[in-house]
């Protein structure tokens, strides 16, 4: 009798448990906005990246630009592919509200949802691997560079000896898709659930070998 009281209260704590979860998984939720990015060059190169930030504060454009504490973003991801879809590199530009890419332009028309203007995400420290996707013209156009290339993007790479090649461009422009609310939900409460579950089952098989 004294092992089903017990039963009982640890299913009722492990719901609560979840319960608030979800609660707070979806008031998070609420208050944030994710989206994902790609491009890809004329040859097959591949970007595709996903960034954040709070909607409760965010202005109608979203402009971030160098080093250190953001304006808005909360996140900013990418990773580069070759033609045959292998993975080059990855880098998280941007993390908990503070840019650690010193040549970061981001531009975001969060009433179109489009991404506009100079872009250049990514990581250049000069060393080899270092990968980065720029929107070349627009950057010139605001002063930021002075290199022209063929096309309106390019897709640039450091080699093993650290010297910049141009591995594709393009004029296609970074394509920008929301995240459902919903499906980023789901898979929190999946992983809450999991997690709930684990903890139940120890704390019975531990009672029962009481």
């Amino acid at each position: 009798m004294t092992h089903l009281f017990a039963k009982t209260a640890i299913s009722m704590v492990t719901t609560t448990g979840l319960v608030l979860a979800i609660a707070i998984a979806t008031n998070n939720l609420a208050q944030a906005t994710e989206f994902k990015f790609n491009w890809k060059g004329d040859t097959g190169y591949l970007a595709q990246g996903s960034f954040n930030y709070d909607t409760t504060t965010a202005p109608n454009v979203i402009s971030e630009a160098g080093l250190g504490t953001t304006k808005n973003l909360q996140s900013l991801s990418i990773s580069f592919f070759d033609p045959l879809s292998n993975l080059i590199n990855s880098f998280t530009p941007v993390l908990s509200g503070v840019s650690n890419y010193s040549f970061l332009r981001f531009n975001f028309d969060n009433t179109k949802e489009q991404i506009f203007g100079p872009f250049d995400v990514g990581k250049d420290d000069e060393l080899p691997g270092d990968t980065w996707l720029n929107n070349n013209l627009a950057l010139i156009d605001e002063g930021f560079s002075d290199e022209v290339l063929a096309r309106e993007f390019g897709f640039n790479n450091r080699d093993a000896a650290g010297t910049k090649q141009i591995l594709d461009f393009s004029n296609n422009s970074v394509q920008v898709s929301k995240v459902p609310e919903g499906s980023i939900i789901v898979g929190l409460l999946a992983v809450c659930s999991l997690g709930f579950t684990l903890k139940q089952k120890k704390a019975i098989s531990a009672l029962r070998n009481s």
